[in-house]
C-alpha cells in the first residue's frame, strides 16, 4: 500500500465513497507521472470516472463485488473490460478508462496491476486503437446540418446554441466555448482560445469568413459585458457543463439519437477548412491523394488551430495521410502509403 494512504483514509469503515473521496483529495491533483498538478478539467474528469466506476462495479446485476476503493484488485478491472466491450464502447474511451485505473493503482499502492489493454480480452482488434480516422464525424456526414439543427438548439437555449455555434466556427471543444469571453477574445483579426483548453495550450484561429465574423458577434451581443464569458451568467461551470449536456440529450446530439455529438463539429471544421485549403475532399470524405507538400501544408496548418503541434493528430479528423505514386508511367495515382496518427484522441 501507498506509504501516505494510511494516513488519507481517516477512518477504517467509511462509506466507499467517503472512501474515495479521501483518496482523491490527496492524490487527484497529481499528474500521473510527473512532477506537476494537472488540470482542473482532469481532476473533474478522473473524479466522474472513478466514482461512476466503482458505482457500476458494485451495484451491477451480474455479480456481486462490493469492493473498497483502496482494495480494487485486477479481476475487478477484467470484469469492467468486459462489460465495456459489451456495451459497444470505442477502443479509444477502454483505453483512456485503464489510463485512468492505472494511476488509481498507483496511488493505492498497486503499481503494475493494470495490464494492457489487449490483456483482458480474447480478441485485441476489440480494443486496438486506431488514431486514423475511417468515418467522417462531422454532422454532415450524418445527415445533419449544423445551422438547421443549432438554430433549433438556440430557440430553446440561446446559450447552448450560440456555444455550439461557436463550436462550429472556430473548432471549440464544449468548455472552451462556455468559458470563452468574446469581446477579450478577439485579437488582431484572431480569436484567441486559451480558457478551459485542453493542457492549457492557447492557441488563434482566425476570423477570416463571414460566417466567423457573424458568429462572434452574435456571441458578443449575448453576453453583453466585455467581461463576460459565454456560460450561462450565474451558474458555474459545472453547471453550465450539465446543462449542455442535457440540451445535447434532449436535441438528440448523441450517438445514439443522430449519430453525432458535439465534438463532431471541429469534425466539420477540420474537414471543411481542409478542403479550403487544398481545394479537395479529406480522405475520409474520399478525396484523392494530395501532392504531399500541400497536403502537409494544410495539415500542419490545421492542426495549429485545432490547438496541437504535430501533423499526425489531423488524421483522427481527416484520415490518413496519403501520399501520391511517383512512377510518372502509372496511369491511376496510388496510394503508397497510410499514416495513422500516434497521439491521444482529439
Amino acid at each position: 500500500m501507498h506509504k501516505n494512504l494510511r494516513q488519507v483514509l481517516t477512518g477504517e469503515k467509511l462509506p466507499w465513497r467517503d472512501e474515495l473521496a479521501q483518496i482523491l483529495a490527496h492524490f487527484n491533483r497529481k499528474h500521473a507521472i510527473k512532477d506537476k498538478d494537472v488540470s482542473h478539467k482532469t481532476r473533474e474528469d478522473r473524479e466522474d470516472f472513478y466514482f461512476a466506476f466503482f458505482r457500476e462495479l458494485r451495484g451491477n446485476d451480474d455479480v456481486k463485488m462490493k469492493v473498497r476503493p483502496r482494495n480494487l484488485t485486477n479481476r475487478h478491472i477484467e470484469f469492467m473490460v468486459g462489460r465495456w466491450v459489451a456495451r459497444g464502447l470505442e477502443p479509444g474511451t477502454i483505453q483512456l478508462y485503464l489510463s485512468y485505473l492505472r494511476t488509481f493503482a498507483e496511488w493505492t499502492g498497486h503499481p503494475g496491476m493494470v495490464m494492457p489493454p489487449a490483456k483482458y480480452v480474447d480478441d485485441p482488434a476489440l480494443v486496438g486503437r486506431s488514431y486514423a480516422a475511417v468515418k467522417d464525424k462531422s454532422w454532415s456526414a450524418h445527415n445533419v446540418i449544423p445551422e438547421t439543427k443549432i438554430a433549433e438548439v438556440s430557440a430553446f437555449d440561446c446559450y447552448v446554441g450560440c456555444q455550439l455555434l461557436l463550436a462550429l466556427r472556430y473548432d471549440m471543444r464544449v468548455k472552451e466555448a462556455i468559458m470563452c469571453m468574446p469581446h477579450a477574445a478577439e485579437v488582431d483579426g484572431q480569436l484567441e482560445i486559451k480558457r478551459g483548453t485542453k493542457g492549457g495550450r492557447q492557441r488563434f484561429v482566425p476570423i477570416d469568413t463571414p460566417e466567423k465574423r457573424a458568429a462572434l458577434e452574435a456571441a458578443k451581443l449575448l453576453v453583453g459585458g466585455k467581461s463576460a464569458n459565454l456560460g450561462r451568467p450565474g451558474k458555474s461551470l459545472k453547471q453550465n457543463v450539465q446543462r449542455f449536456r442535457y440540451v445535447m440529450k434532449k436535441f438528440g446530439i448523441t450517438k445514439a439519437d443522430l449519430g453525432v455529438t458535439a465534438h463532431g463539429l471541429r469534425h466539420e471544421y477540420a474537414n471543411d477548412r481542409y478542403l479550403q485549403f487544398v481545394g479537395a475532399p479529406s480522405p475520409v470524405r474520399g478525396g484523392p491523394p494530395i501532392e504531399r507538400e500541400a497536403d502537409r501544408t494544410a495539415r500542419l496548418r490545421l492542426a495549429e488551430e485545432l490547438g496541437h503541434s504535430r501533423e499526425n493528430i489531423t488524421c483522427a479528423y481527416l484520415g490518413g495521410i496519403r501520399r501520391q505514386s511517383s512512377d510518372a508511367a502509372t496511369p491511376k495515382t496510388r496510394v503508397t502509403e497510410v499514416e495513422t496518427a500516434s497521439a491521444a484522441t482529439a
